[in-house]
């Protein structure tokens, strides 16, 4: 019997899930072709979209229930708990990236403080929604692993279209600072993890 999350990736329908982590704006942030103001309004609506992950990973660890008598190594809870902790971590470090990079760039006052695309507040009420009315634990999960699952798939895709003999002081923002980071090893054993914890709170 497949695992929850195999199950999950067998019943999307190809073609979507390709033509979600393959958009062209991907090919063009990788190749440099983006123009100046997409760039600037994606890193504002990222960085909206990482607020409310803020949020969604914080409403996600007040529902864990932490048994205080069992060994943490052996509890799930606890590990999902070490889990979610370190998605705050990241989230942290990567909205400081964001500013620091839009800072050093001249897109401070840019990209603060904008509206939220229509997307951008789907990806918000996906994450409201996913621990509202008293939904277990999994469900936010599963939203959890799969949105971070798409974003590694789309940010590799992107890389493949790197030209590899650009030299790194001659690379644009994208391809020196935001690709390598969402489309490293590190970045996939973090989405791994997720997928793990996923798979073994399914099987209680």
């Amino acid at each position: 019997m497949p695992s929850l999350t195999a199950h999950l990736l067998q019943e999307v329908e190809e073609p979507l899930l390709t033509a979600a982590t393959t958009n062209p704006f991907l090919a063009a942030a990788a190749t440099a072709t983006l123009p100046l103001t997409q760039l600037r309004d994606w890193l504002a609506q990222d960085r909206l979209y990482a607020l409310s992950y803020v949020n969604f990973i914080g409403d996600l660890l007040a529902r864990l229930r932490l048994p205080s008598s069992v060994d943490r190594v052996a509890s799930l809870q606890w590990r999902i708990a070490d889990q979610l902790i370190d998605c705050l971590t990241n989230i942290r470090r990567e909205l400081a990236l964001f500013e620091d990079t839009a800072a050093a760039e001249g897109w401070l006052e840019d990209i603060c403080d904008p509206r939220p695309a229509q997307a951008t507040r789907c990806y918000q009420d996906l994450f409201a929604g996913a621990t509202s009315m008293g939904r277990p634990v999994l469900v936010g999960l599963v939203i959890l692993w799969a949105s971070e699952e798409c974003y590694l798939r789309a940010w590799r895709f992107a890389s493949s279209h790197i030209d590899s003999s650009i030299a790194e002081a001659d690379r644009d923002v994208m391809q020196r600072v935001f690709i390598p980071n969402w489309s490293s090893e590190e970045f996939a054993k973090f989405v791994g993890n997720i997928r793990a914890l996923v798979d073994e709170l399914s099987k209680i």
